[in-house]
């Protein structure tokens, strides 16, 4: 009788050290949870600024990408109310077609242009405009579409057709490839057409520069690496919640379905931990809010729930304050807001899967 009690117990336990975690939600329901209000609100309509997409802060000022504005990039001083301001869409010199990937890199605004394949530095050039400056081409290959500028290596997203995303030196040449996450979902499809459904994933690296973390947009992923010599990704940890929901067209293509749950939104670090703006909302529920993250998920950098906020007002786009240990970003209330969150300080980790 004891024996076949203890086999039983033994297979419970066995079950439930391997229980599949279908969400991230589920995967923080037994660590620490916080209810958080913002610290700071601003309507960014005061600055001219008609739909902000992403803001990065540089010393005192942010600069906020305008995806209507006729000039895309506004440098604002919210306590001295300057403005700076410039550079359109178009075909033009100092015009951009295809923006995508904007960042702070030593002390630098970059901004890539996917179509005209160059990566372009935003410059001040008087005390209301800012210009384009071209600085490098990408005119590799492959078509990328996230770019992570590292030094003279960059790690992008692609229609690489055999690999999730890759470490590219600056001539083109790819170092290292990450394998596509394998779901039931995606078995009967080519490598291109994996491209296009993982193409959306946020890449940040630890500011030692010797891990990475990415997390996808469309489905829900998110996978720790090392980053060996600034060089080499080798995966150590992939948390698989749930995969694509889609159809695939006849003549190529995908379709996303408006009942598959969006998954990350943003992803920033420190060197402590990773900080993922998630919704897990859907197109048919939330319609053109389904990218609107009430949740703030942090992780160590093993992977393991630390901590889940939960915002009063959800964020569009989110960035980590090192200095000031806050989050702040882009929400909408109904116009588009930028909002500010200050944390306190991580010291209880939560539970691994």
């Amino acid at each position: 009788m004891k024996t076949r009690i203890l086999i039983i117990f033994n297979a419970i336990l066995l079950f439930s050290c391997n229980k599949t975690v279908n969400n991230p939600i589920q995967h923080f329901e037994k660590s620490q949870k916080q209810r958080l209000t913002h610290s700071r609100v601003i309507d960014l309509e005061e600055f001219d600024i008609l739909r902000p997409g992403q803001v990065i802060r540089k010393d005192d000022s942010y600069m906020v990408w305008d995806l209507k504005n006729e000039k895309m990039f506004h440098l604002v001083n919210f306590d001295s109310k300057k403005v700076i301001k410039g550079i359109k869409i178009g075909n033009g010199p100092g015009e951009i077609i295809s923006p995508s990937s904007l960042q702070l890199k030593d002390g630098r605004f970059l901004i890539c242009d996917t179509d005209r394949e160059k990566i372009s530095r935003i410059d001040i050039s008087s005390d209301t405009t800012l210009t384009l400056k071209e600085v490098e081409d990408i005119n590799f290959d492959t078509r990328l579409f996230v770019i992570n500028y590292q030094g003279s290596h960059i790690i992008a997203t692609g229609l690489f057709d055999d690999a999730w995303f890759a470490s590219l030196k600056g001539n083109g040449e790819i170092i290292s490839k990450v394998d596509f996450p394998s779901f039931e979902e995606t078995s009967n499809t080519t490598g291109m057409e994996l491209s296009m459904l993982y193409i959306s994933t946020h890449i940040v690296n630890k500011p030692d520069n010797k891990k990475v973390v990415a997390a996808t947009q469309d489905l829900g992923v998110i996978s720790f690496f090392n980053y060996i010599n600034g060089s080499i990704l080798e995966e150590y940890k992939q948390i698989k919640y749930y995969g694509p929901k889609f159809i695939l067209l006849e003549r190529g293509g995908i379709a996303w379905s408006k009942d598959g749950p969006i998954g990350f939104c943003d992803l920033d670090c420190d060197d402590d931990y990773v900080y993922a703006l998630y919704s897990g909302r859907t197109f048919t529920e939330h319609g053109m809010e389904s990218h609107h993250c009430e949740n703030l998920l942090v992780y160590d950098w093993d992977g393991n729930p630390v901590k889940h906020y939960i915002l009063d007002t959800p964020l569009f786009s989110m960035k980590f304050d090192n200095e000031k240990n806050t989050i702040y970003g882009i929400g909408y209330n109904p116009e588009g807001v930028f909002v500010e969150y200050q944390l306190d300080n991580l010291k209880v980790k939560g539970n691994t899967m």
